[in-house]
């Protein structure tokens, strides 16, 4: 097998395999039924998707920060490459950086879906609210994938010059022109090199900001919502760490992908998967830690609603799901990852296809289970999942690689250019070294010979604590999990008691009254009764008032708007409903009695919100935050503009065909 970048970047244009036709057909008949799915929520409205009353955001919100966080991986991990040196780099930087531009579009997309409709996002870009979140998340994510994708462009100029001079038979007519038109100028000079090393290097800057931002905006667009678990300020870090965990375990399974599929051995070796496993298995570390960082103190000293939250991922109906990411999506990568046998090539892609699909389940747990808790009774609701989203869901997984395919049918699959030129700097080192090992060898000859101080790799013993403290910090979690869980309560009452209740208003205060005895007609002085409002708003239910215990004759009384109603006043006017539940003890199941109420006076359930503190603010905040995206915009095209200057020039200088 050749080692030349060039003849290797030829290889994904020859004539395709039946495999390679087979598995397109395949992935572009998902998309194709994806793309169905979506005509019929179209027509169906979001109901046929699952979303109700409760579940206002699901799967689609999801699978956008999903799609959106995985294209990080391979933009930011690519410019952090460049901007430190790392030579080892070179073949990674084509893949890695095609997958960001491919995973940015698709999860562009997919905010069609979430919204509903696409004229809404017309309407975003018309009518545009520049104080709400998502308004600046959709700027932040335009202006990121445009930075992507010129941060992908520029590099090709050089690669295509080359292989249009000279495999341009092999090229086929289509790709020459392209080639030719793209690269038109390009002749290798100094300045030329100048100035396209100082463009790809100010993009690389401008990446890694513009990667932390849109995540940022994202977190604060759940934040700013009043639900839940979602307003915590550690959300933007956890945010763009979970990004950066899954983009490189992408970019590890694209990079095996390519590399077997077009015999890369020669470029991508063992030692790439190890390095990009270190990374990941520091970015796993971090996400692990600030997990835990949110969940632990919000479940100690939250509110009643976080708590429930927190109490149904740790130890309620979610715990299965939620501990399942921590250990498979968590744990098992940073073994794989830490253990020297598994260390390899297969440990990294096993890895990998854990934290994909792991971290999507992550955010689904972290959108479901506020999205669907209804703050007013205090319970979860219901999400459905139908065949729709997840056809949805399936279909923009597939585009991935089908994008890719496609791509790389069209643009050299290696840097060729970065790669013959690190191999020329390796030359020039290696013979430098040499030079220099030989001098400082007869200089040694000459003296004394030198101590020598060896390394050795870590004991066995020293691997084996280190993986059973990983086990047992694991264990300790799921030890924490199970002592949460509070022990069950079994009572039995004899004989059902009997509630009566009634309501008046007078002066515009709302009073109920209810009368508790037992089957024989004595009072009843033990339990509280629990007054409730029955409304169908966000469907058939009741909002509990207040709870009051019955005095020596049996009767408890609640006055809407006093203390033990919490200040709660009716909003509406007109016939109302209340219900009076009574349980004698803790476990019983309740008797209820309900009444109408002619209510004539009401207020409303609006309540100002106080002035906030440096409010005044928010015009001048929001000319700087368009000032900042005018600026970035005007250094993408300045650096755009610069290079094809610098081509044109060279162009100027290149024989006329004949």
């Amino acid at each position: 097998m050749t080692a030349n970048p060039r003849e290797a970047s030829l290889r994904a244009f020859g004539k395709p395999s039946g495999g390679w036709w087979l598995l397109v057909g395949t992935l572009g008949a998902i998309v194709g039924v994806g793309i169905y799915a979506w005509t019929l929520q179209l027509r169906g409205g979001m109901s046929v998707a699952g979303y109700n009353d409760h579940a206002f955001w699901a799967i689609y919100i999801a699978d956008v920060i999903t799609f959106i966080g995985v294209s990080y991986g391979g933009a930011v991990v690519s410019a952090i490459l460049r901007l430190t040196g790392a030579t080892w780099r070179a073949p990674l930087t084509r893949l890695a950086e095609g997958t960001a531009v491919c995973t940015v579009l698709i999860g562009g997309a997919l905010i069609i879906p979430h919204i509903g409709h696409p004229d809404r996002l017309y309407e975003l870009v018309t009518q545009p609210n520049v104080t709400a979140p998502v308004f600046w998340d959709f700027i932040a994510v335009t202006t990121y994938t445009v930075a992507s994708v010129v941060f992908f462009a520029l590099p090709l100029i050089p690669d295509m010059a080359i292989l249009h001079a000279e495999d341009v038979g092999r090229l086929g007519w289509l790709r020459a022109r392209l080639y030719a038109s793209f690269s038109r100028g390009w002749v290798g000079a100094p300045r030329q090199r100048r100035v396209l090393a100082g463009a790809v290097g100010l993009v690389s800057i401008m990446i890694i900001p513009l990667a932390v931002s849109v995540h940022s905006v994202l977190a604060w667009a759940f934040a700013t919502t009043s639900r839940p678990w979602w307003h915590e300020s550690i959300w933007a870090p956890q945010f763009v760490v979970a990004a950066l965990y899954s983009g490189v375990a992408l970019v590890i399974l694209v990079v095996a992908g390519f590399r077997r599929g077009y015999k890369l051995e020669s470029f991508i070796s063992e030692r790439h998967f190890v390095r990009l496993g270190f990374i990941l298995a520091t970015f796993a570390a971090g996400y692990l830690y600030l997990t835990f960082a949110d969940i632990l103190p919000g479940a100690y000293v939250a509110d009643n609603s976080t708590s429930a939250i927190f109490g149904e991922l740790l130890v309620g109906r979610l715990a299965g799901w939620f501990w399942l990411f921590a250990i498979v999506g968590g744990v098992l990568p940073l073994l794989l990852v830490a253990l020297p046998w598994t260390r390899n090539i297969a440990g990294m892609v096993i890895a990998s296809c854990l934290v994909v699909p792991m971290m999507w389940l992550k955010r689904m747990l972290m959108v479901i289970a506020p999205a669907n808790f209804d703050v007013v009774t205090g319970q979860a609701g219901a999400y459905r999942l139908t065949w729709i989203p997840v056809a949805v869901t399936l279909a923009a997984l597939a585009a991935i690689p089908l994008m890719l395919m496609l791509l790389f049918r069209v643009v050299p699959l290696l840097s060729i250019d970065e790669i013959e030129e690190i191999n020329e700097m390796e030359e020039l080192k290696n013979a430098e070294a040499a030079a220099e090992y030989q001098r400082a060898a007869e200089a040694r000859a000459a003296e004394h010979q030198a101590d020598v101080i060896t390394v050795g790799r870590p004991s066995s013993t020293s691997r084996a604590t280190g993986a059973a403290l990983v086990l047992l910090i694991a264990a300790c979690l799921g030890a924490f999990g199970v002592r949460a869980a509070g022990p069950a309560v079994a009572t039995t009452v004899p004989g059902t008691p009997r509630i009566t209740m009634s309501g008046t208003e007078t002066n515009g205060a709302v009073q109920l009254t209810a009368k508790v005895t037992s089957p024989s007609g004595v009072p009843l002085t033990t339990g509280d009764v629990t007054f409730s409002l029955a409304t169908l708003v966000f469907g058939s239910r009741q909002v509990e008032l207040g709870s009051v215990a019955p005095d020596k004759t049996g009767t408890a009384r609640l006055v809407l708007g006093g203390p033990r109603s919490h200040g709660w006043r009716p909003t509406t006017v007109g016939p109302q409903e209340f219900v009076g539940s009574y349980a004698a003890h803790p476990g019983d199941e309740p008797v209820q009695f309900s009444t109408n109420v002619d209510v004539t006076v009401a207020r409303s359930a609006y309540i100002p919100a106080i002035p906030k503190a440096l409010g005044g603010a928010g015009a001048t905040l929001v000319k700087a935050l368009f000032l900042i995206v005018a600026t970035v915009w005007l250094l993408l095209a300045t650096q755009v503009l610069r290079v094809l200057r610098v081509c044109r020039k060279g162009a100027a200088v290149l024989p006329r065909p004949a």
